[in-house]
């Protein structure tokens, strides 16, 4: 049994919520809401994020957080469309299958309402979001900056079934430390000036370089 830290699983939650927009999540308004109404119907002790009310409907700070980690990662781009900007998950198709392999065994219920939550508010505008979220009760019955429900999952989770190396795997796929020391090293690979091989002294010794040159 291997365990993930919580921020851990929030990045990789936001990134696979991301994959589901095939062009991209219409700037973070959608994907906040998406994601509230995931944790909201999915049981408690699944909840993911931690969500208060915000003058456009309910925001999470983690997934704010997650955001700008994974831009650092280098796993999410955004790009313009029209006046719109979308936030397009950076991930192979070998990534995507395995993050929802992960959410579909070790987070089914949470999953499942995420699905149900994309079918029902991904492609929805703007204006029609915060019209839908001014007449939810939660939202009327709280004041801006009220915590609307806490996520209760611990800081470690450990998952039974999940192997060291998965987990290892999982983990560097969203951190961005890691990609900021790649990064780096092939920057300075790119700036070492190339230098000729002598591939007669490589693959013949220096005998037959001499025996050549003569």
């Amino acid at each position: 049994m291997a365990a993930l830290h919580k921020p851990v699983i929030q990045k990789l939650a936001v990134l696979w919520a991301l994959s589901l927009w095939r062009r991209g999540a219409v700037g973070p308004l959608s994907l906040h809401k998406t994601l509230f109404l995931a944790d909201e119907s999915a049981k408690p002790k699944w909840r993911l994020f931690t969500f208060k009310k915000w003058r456009l409907g309910e925001f999470s700070d983690e997934i704010s957080e997650a955001l700008n980690k994974l831009r650092s990662a280098g796993r999410i781009s955004t790009c313009f469309d029209g006046p719109s900007e979308r936030i397009r998950a950076e991930l192979s198709r070998r990534e995507a299958a395995a993050l929802r392999r992960f959410f579909g065994r070790f987070f089914p219920n949470w999953n499942r309402e995420l699905r149900r939550a994309f079918r029902r508010w991904a492609n929805l505008t703007s204006d029609d979001i915060l019209e839908m979220a001014a007449s939810n009760a939660t939202h009327n019955s709280s004041r801006r900056g009220d915590v609307v429900f806490a996520s209760l999952a611990p800081d470690r989770i450990e998952l039974d079934g999940l192997d060291d190396d998965e987990a290892e795997w999982l983990s560097d796929l969203v951190d961005e430390r890691l990609h900021r020391e790649l990064s780096k090293r092939i920057e300075r690979a790119a700036k070492r000036p190339a230098h000729g091989e002598d591939w007669r002294s490589i693959y013949f010794g220096r005998g037959q370089k001499k025996e050549a040159g003569a």
